[in-house]
């Protein structure tokens, strides 16, 4: 079977297939795939909408693409729902025809209340199935996914939003749909839809394919998912074999393997047997059911953390800051907890966007750099979307300190005292991150702002007669401006 013919928005390098181990279908490579290649390209989306907190700021025709390529941020609103925004008419007449004409209407009738993001998702899939804008092929691939509508009927509150949702959308969409039917759908978008984001990574919706859907996950993944605008991208992380089962991550695979189970099962109804939950030391595998019990086996040096990191998230950034530092130092002066053991990455992540609202560039690159050198190295391979990602946050950060910066009393470390060439530092960082973009799971979108980034920084340096590539006194430059950062790095964790 081929999905490229059944489904005419999708390439893929693909065949489902049952999979084994009591894992439903899957998806299969029909090639042997190499680590960066494409093994799903979905062009157009079932159904794709915004989180209603992006719906200000993100076009809803091209869902930011032409944004980060254009950098144009004035967006129109829908003279009629005046709900969703739009690059300009191309955008607009794009996802009119696709949706909004059907639903534009009813936006109006409820003003001033806005659906929340599933609901809409949901009502876009109901109308456009009535108006008979999915094809068969489409229809007969989502039909099959799972609902576990049993599982979710044995959880309260998860089957009361999923009923109070699907009696909502047949009441506005005055469908001819059963409220089972359309029940049905609510179960397949809430288990099977990806969390969209722009080429940059950044969360701004809900996306569902159920091609892409078939793909199983497992924590030793091999292919990740990623977007650009309204283009779905699966690419290998590691080599794939002809026959061999692709799969993806539903979840943070960083964790240890208690957390990840329990995420698992609560979000999607089963215990994950990967190698990697398998293989878990026994440490990871303790189960979290007695964690509010005081003699239960939890570090408490992870619980103490994990609840500064939780309050955290309901604090100013300055607030935020205090509680995300103590907690780094808790784990700090634990006598066996590496960096890349978590939560310690995630306060860390965490710290960084807490240090970038108060525009305390100079600390947030300082944990950037951590990051970067010490952390991402151990816990994502060379080709991951998340460490290229980590490293365009760095190498902005270095333009944000080339040209002027302040220290702050909270700052791990005095940046002026260790004459950093912060231009040095962006160019190796933009010339590695463009060196590796041919096998990187990064999107096209991701890609080109790297080259032009960097393109535009190697012909600064040209213009001043500086060949960082080839001359070896630049060279010798280069490496005393890592040399430094590398300081910086090793002064900062010793005060953690």
């Amino acid at each position: 079977m081929s999905s490229q013919n059944s489904l005419q928005s999708v390439t893929t390098k693909t065949v489902p297939g049952p999979a084994p181990n009591g894992m439903g279908n899957g998806l299969f490579a029909t090639e042997d795939i190499k680590v960066g290649g494409d093994v799903v390209h979905a062009q157009t989306p079932f159904v794709a909408v915004l989180d209603s907190s992006r719906l200000d700021d993100t076009c809803s025709g091209c869902f930011g693409k032409r944004q980060m390529q254009e950098g144009n941020a004035d967006l129109k609103a829908c003279t009629g729902c005046r709900v969703v925004r739009y690059c300009d008419r191309a955008c607009q007449s794009k996802d009119w025809k696709f949706a909004h004409s059907m639903e534009c209407k009813i936006f109006q009738k409820l003003q001033p209340q806005i659906l929340p993001n599933n609901a809409r998702a949901l009502l876009r899939m109901v109308l456009r199935t009535g108006k008979g804008k999915y094809s068969p092929q489409e229809l007969g691939v989502f039909s099959n996914l799972e609902t576990h509508i049993a599982d979710i009927q044995k959880n309260q509150t998860q089957m009361e939003r999923v009923s109070l949702t699907t009696k909502a959308v047949k009441n506005y969409s005055e469908t001819d749909m059963t409220e089972e039917a359309i029940s049905a759908y609510a179960a397949r978008l809430d288990l099977n839809s990806f969390n969209l984001t722009t080429a940059l990574y950044d969360r701004i919706g809900l996306y569902l394919h159920p091609y892409a859907a078939l793909i199983n996950h497992s924590c030793d993944y091999n292919a990740t998912v990623g977007f650009d605008g309204e283009e779905l991208y699966v690419k290998a992380l590691k080599p794939i074999k002809k026959g061999e089962q692709v799969f993806i991550s539903y979840i943070d695979t960083t964790t240890p393997c208690h957390v990840r189970r329990g995420e698992l099962s609560e979000r999607y109804f089963f215990t994950c047997e990967c190698t990697k939950c398998v293989n878990a030391p026994e440490s990871e595998t303790l189960s979290t059911a007695g964690k509010d019990d005081p003699t239960a086996l939890v570090d408490v040096a992870e619980r103490e953390a994990l609840q500064l990191l939780q309050s955290a998230s309901n604090e100013t950034p300055q607030e935020a800051i205090k509680s995300l530092t103590s907690a780094l130092n808790r784990l700090a002066s634990h006598p066996n907890w590496p960096l890349t053991r978590q939560p310690y990455p995630q306060l860390r992540d965490q710290l960084i966007l807490s240090y970038l609202a108060t525009n305390n560039f100079s600390a947030a690159f300082i944990h950037a750099a951590i990051r970067y050198l010490r952390v991402d190295p151990v816990l994502y391979s060379p080709a991951h979307p998340i460490r290229h990602l980590h490293a365009w946050i760095l190498a902005k950060l270095a333009i944000y300190l080339s040209q002027s910066f302040e220290t702050s009393p909270l700052d791990p470390v005095r940046l002026e005292d260790y004459g950093i060439n912060f231009h040095f530092v962006l160019w190796y960082v933009l010339a590695d991150l463009a060196s590796r973009q041919m096998e990187s799971c990064t999107v096209p979108g991701f890609k080109r702002l790297v080259g032009a980034n960097f393109g535009q920084v190697n012909q600064q340096f040209q213009a001043q007669g500086i060949d960082l590539s080839k001359n070896p006194q630049a060279k010798g430059m280069l490496a005393e401006a890592w040399k430094k950062l590398e300081k910086v790095v090793e002064a900062a964790l010793e005060r953690e």
